[in-house]
């Protein structure tokens, strides 16, 4: 490993691990923010720090940290020196300690505490809604609304299958791209950049064709009961 910062091993191994997470956070954002741009035609500096649509950073996050553990595992077997294998192992375990907890605390600090928040004022407008004296069949039909509402914002912060997907593969693409400059894989490059490339070429492919980035929320059931009664 190239020591950039100062000579001490275990130094430069965290401020490796750090950039490197930092890394993947910030090209998966990016990209996501890019695509709300070209599809939604808008932009805005909170989408940086939004949840949910294409691709997922906590997947992107997650796979990055198991490609760089899976790699400083097949270089400290190369290692000889004990104090040396020492730094390494250290540094792995703040890796997979630093990778859980900013997945925990970004979840207990954004999706739970927003979906806390559309209960409570869902169950508010419910409440004034009945205070009002309508009958029970209204009552009946804005209850089924809101169960729908409920579900789909519970699945506005989640992930589809293809956003977890993109989210695995640009995680382990931004993965290579740490190894390479901190240690010395310059072979590696074009790899990583055929990759990179492949990867931008067909996710922008396969959105031309679908739109899948802007989820929309929709109350298909309660209208369809609220026909019947008509």
């Amino acid at each position: 490993m190239s020591l950039i910062f100062g000579n001490n091993l275990y130094y430069n191994l965290i401020i490796f691990i750090a950039i490197s997470i930092s890394f993947t956070w910030l090209v998966t954002q990016s990209f996501k923010v890019f695509l709300k741009c070209w599809i939604g035609k808008k932009f805005s500096f909170k989408m940086f720090l939004a949840d949910g649509d294409f691709p997922s950073t906590h997947t992107a996050l997650v796979t990055s940290s198991v490609i760089l553990v899976l790699f400083l595992n097949a270089y400290i077997l190369q290692l000889t020196d004990l104090a040396t294998i020492s730094a390494y192992n250290s540094a792995k375990d703040f890796l997979i300690m630093i990778t859980l907890a900013s997945i925990v605390i970004r979840d207990a600090m954004g999706q739970r505490h927003r979906q806390d928040n559309t209960n409570a004022n869902l169950k508010n407008l419910k409440d004034y809604v009945k205070e009002l004296g309508v009958s029970k069949n209204v009552i009946t039909h804005i209850d089924e609304t809101f169960q729908s509402i409920d579900n789909e914002a519970i699945k506005r912060v989640g992930h589809l299958k293809h956003e977890v997907y993109g989210g695995l593969i640009i995680g382990a693409i931004c993965a290579l791209y740490p190894i390479i400059f901190f240690f010395d894989r310059f072979d590696w490059l074009p790899f990583a950049i055929i990759l990179t490339l492949l990867y931008f070429v067909c996710i922008t492919a396969f959105l031309k064709l679908k739109p899948v980035v802007i989820k929309k929320v929709t109350y298909r059931r309660s209208r369809r009961n609220l026909n019947k009664e008509k």
